[in-house]
């Protein structure tokens, strides 16, 4: 990828081309040959990217590539040569994230391989075939269309914006190329005003020439010999189809036969001369066709620097939309390159095993204090995984890849990045798994130093296991005395002991479920693991019984440290689920603290509004007073109204008021929501009747009431002890309620809450009167208000329309 402008690579390609004489020859192919696409030897070797599997990344990268120059370069990518450049890339792709909801993904498909054609296109007396014409102006169309898009990216701002001025437009070749060429990739006939003459006159030689040959076939007296009535082509020349025995007839030339025998394609002797001339004439447009091509491959030889370098461009861009693909199918997140060399990359996946399912994801810190972290436990445990994802995720982040892992990943610059994992057994240098991991590390502290990654897997097995333990005690102690930072795996007892011991060292266990003998593929950092060996082959099928003899020797051979040190793996592990669970519920906990927030503050907000608009009806309805009161005085004042009608105005002003501002009304008499049990006897004041509670939510927050005939869903608010009442007297009640059932509800300077329970007491007592529907009154204000009303009764069964009456007020109608 491009980190700086001298960063463009070349390709070399495939094209076809002629010579002065007409032969033609194939151009050869060098398929990914990229000159500098930013790979960077002294950062990370072949060996150590191959190790890591990034050639696997590079393939995954190509295939969201979209020309044969990204996928190229997507196939040839490495890191960067410094961490300058790997920021850019990351800004880079950073950028074409933000920029592709807005102009879509760069137009980089169509484009195909033509440098070797551009190569030929500069040889001295040669020019190219139209189909290699036609591949360089498909080619040079795709450019065209990505500097249109880079040249709207600059409009939006974008960083990507800045490759529009290192592509040339190239307009006056494209131009030639349309004047050349039609959309299926004929040679036009304007495209020269020799080969427009040419082509004129052989239309007409070749109209007098198709109207001779049809005066033939029409002729009565050939009627006997006309085979068919059409006419055809044969070596070039115009002819007519007649029978063999055709002489006596007709004079001319066969130039053909049928395969049966019965049909001579002939060529009357009167069409010869026309024959000729439109066959010289064929040979003229042939050879202005090539003057043609040739001067058009000399305006691409010309050309042909430019050309290469828009596709230089192109192929960068190509590939920097393959990398947002990629972090696009792996959930990737941009990772900080900072100076210092330190891993921080919290629940890191490895990225090509989460392209083949689900993979648990792993936290990676090594550093700043910490220099060395030596990973322990199971076998199939995740340990050597572990291991991979941190050396492939720094790799990626320095090819200016994102990388699989939560937001916040820190990746240090370091100086060099060194691999020995896995079996490396070489039969033909007679190298033993030891052997090979000795030669690998040979090579890494011949170039390990301060500051550099250095990832060992298996440190020190393949031998005795005390030697083995010896020497790999003293390769750990030389890179650290280097101030290299090492992440190593081992089963080795005497290396775990060495990283309590040693300053800057630190041991990780990967986790692992004693219970169910799995794997967890977790690392808990500050402990060291076991190999749980026996557990491990007894789950992959090996005898029980021998497993079980292989118990009783390790018993013997451990002595009461392997049982403690077990014991003490068995409460590691009880101790990190409480805490994995005392986890959960505290995010539970912060969750549901967050909804009572949010609940609160939305109550606050819709109290707040309610004020106001509470605030603003009554300072519209004091104004409408104060006018009137004006009015009435000045008119008294003036002796235009009497003293019994101002009386009355005053009245009627003071009762308006009295009705805008009621008087609150005594609080009522509540139940508890533990006394709202089924059974019980209870007053619903909405309805001003006594009825039985059947149910109750579990929240305490409505009830469901059966008040004769009819069962009511109400909130505990609207709920009132059992009036005792003589049988005439709730008579009476019932006929004034049911009279009084269909009147407007006026919710004016009431709360959404207040309002709420304001209109579940209207629609009952509507439902008891059995009235056809009745009106709310709730104000314009914000509009808040009407709102809440409007969704309530929305979604009641026994509405059946609600209906605006202007913004102040809203209709019902029942069922």
């Amino acid at each position: 990828m491009l980190g700086a402008p001298e960063g463009i690579a070349r390709w070399i390609g495939a094209g076809c081309v002629r010579g002065s004489g007409g032969r033609a020859s194939t151009g050869r192919r060098v398929a990914g040959q990229v000159l500098s696409p930013g790979h960077a030897g002294d950062l990370m070797d072949n060996h150590t990217l191959g190790v890591l599997d990034f050639p696997r990344i590079c393939s995954l990268l190509a295939e969201g590539a979209r020309s044969p120059q990204g996928q190229d370069l997507c196939l040839a990518q490495g890191p960067l040569p410094s961490r300058e450049a790997a920021t850019t890339a990351l800004d880079e792709l950073e950028a074409l994230q933000a920029l592709e909801p807005v102009l879509g993904m760069p137009p980089t498909a169509g484009a195909l391989r033509v440098e070797a054609i551009l190569d030929a296109s500069r040889a001295e007396g040669t020019y190219l075939e139209i189909e290699a014409l036609l591949a360089v102006r498909d080619t040079l169309g795709v450019c065209h269309r990505l500097l249109e898009y880079l040249e709207d990216a600059a409009a939006e701002g974008s960083l990507l914006g800045g490759y529009a001025g290192r592509m040339r437009p190239l307009r006056e070749l494209d131009e030639r190329f349309e004047r050349t060429f039609g959309p299926r990739g004929e040679v036009l006939d304007n495209a020269s005003s020799v080969l427009q003459g040419i082509r004129s006159a052989q239309r007409a030689v070749k109209a007098r020439l198709l109207r001779v040959l049809q005066g033939v076939l029409r002729d009565a007296a050939l009627e006997p010999v006309v085979q068919d009535e059409f006419i055809t082509l044969r070596g070039g020349r115009y002819v007519v189809p007649l029978r063999t025995d055709f002489r006596g007839y007709l004079k001319g030339i066969v130039h053909d036969c049928s395969r049966t025998g019965s049909t001579f394609f002939v060529e009357p002797l009167e069409t010869v001369e026309l024959n000729n001339e439109l066959g010289s004439l064929h040979e003229e447009e042939l050879e202005e066709i090539r003057r043609i091509l040739a001067e058009l491959t000399r305006s691409v030889g010309r050309s042909a620097p430019a050309l290469r370098a828009n596709l230089a461009v192109l192929a960068h861009v190509d590939g920097l939309g393959a990398r947002l693909i990629l972090a696009r199918r792996q959930r990737a997140v941009r990772p900080d390159l900072v100076e210092e060399p330190v891993l921080d990359v919290p629940e890191a996946r490895h990225p090509l095993l989460e392209a083949q399912g689900a993979v648990v994801p792993v936290d990676l810190l090594l550093g700043p204090s910490g220099r060395l972290l030596l990973v322990t436990g199971a076998n199939a445990g995740g340990k050597t995984v572990a291991l991979k994802t941190a050396g492939l995720l720094a790799a990626m982040a320095y090819a200016g890849l994102f990388v699989p892992a939560r937001e916040g990943a820190r990746i240090g610059w370091f100086q060099g990045v060194y691999a020995d994992i896995g079996d490396e057994q070489d039969l033909d240098r007679n190298l033993s798994t030891f052997s090979a991991h000795v030669v690998n590390v040979r090579d890494i502290l011949a170039r390990a130093g301060e500051g550099a990654l250095v990832l060992l897997d298996e440190l020190g097995t393949g031998t005795d296991p005390g030697e083995g333990a010896a020497l790999a005690m003293a390769v750990l102690d030389e890179l650290l005395d280097r101030g290299s930072r090492v992440l190593a795996t081992t089963h080795l007892a005497a290396l775990k002991a060495f990283a309590y011991g040693r300053p800057g060292a630190q041991n990780a266990a990967v986790a692992f479920d004693p219970v169910t003998g799995r794997p967890l593929y977790r690392l808990l950092y500050g402990q060291s693991g076991c190999s749980n060996a026996l557990e491990v082959a007894e789950r992959l099928g090996l005898e029980a019984g021998l497993v079980e003899r292989a118990r009783r020797y390790a018993a013997g051979g451990e002595g009461e440290g392997g049982t403690w040190l077990r014991d003490l793996e068995a409460a590691r592990d009880r101790a990190r689920r409480e805490a994995d669970e005392a986890e959960a519920l505290r995010r539970r906990w912060e969750a549901r603290c967050a909804e009572q927030d949010a609940a609160l503050a939305r109550v606050r907000r819709e109290r707040d509004a309610a004020r106001a608009e509470s605030r603003e009806q009554a300072r519209a309805v004091l104004d409408e007073a104060r006018g009137a009161l004006r009015a009435h005085i000045r008119q008294f004042s003036e002796g235009q109204a009497t003293q019994q009608d101002s009386e009355r105005a005053l009245a009627a002003t003071e009762e308006a008021l009295e009705e805008a501002f009621p008087a609150p009304a005594p609080e009522p008499v509540r139940l508890s929501p533990s006394a709202v049990a089924p059974g019980r006897r209870v007053r619903v004041v909405s309805l001003g009747k006594d009825g039985e509670v059947e149910a109750a939510d579990a929240e305490g927050r409505r009830a469901v009431v059966r008040v004769g005939a009819l069962r009511v869903t109400v909130p505990l608010t609207d709920i009132q002890p059992a009036e005792r009442q003589t049988p005439e007297h709730r008579a009476a009640r019932v006929r004034v309620v049911a009279e009084a059932g269909a009147g407007d509800v006026m919710v004016l300077g009431c709360t959404v809450v207040e309002a709420l329970e304001r209109v579940d007491r209207g629609l009952n007592r509507a439902l008891v009167a059995g009235a056809d529907g009745f009106r709310v009154v709730h104000g314009r204000g914000t509009g808040a208000l009407r709102r809440a009303i409007r969704e309530r009764l929305t979604a009641e069964p026994h509405v059946q329309e609600v209906r605006p009456e202007g913004d102040g007020a809203t209709w019902v109608v029942l069922r």
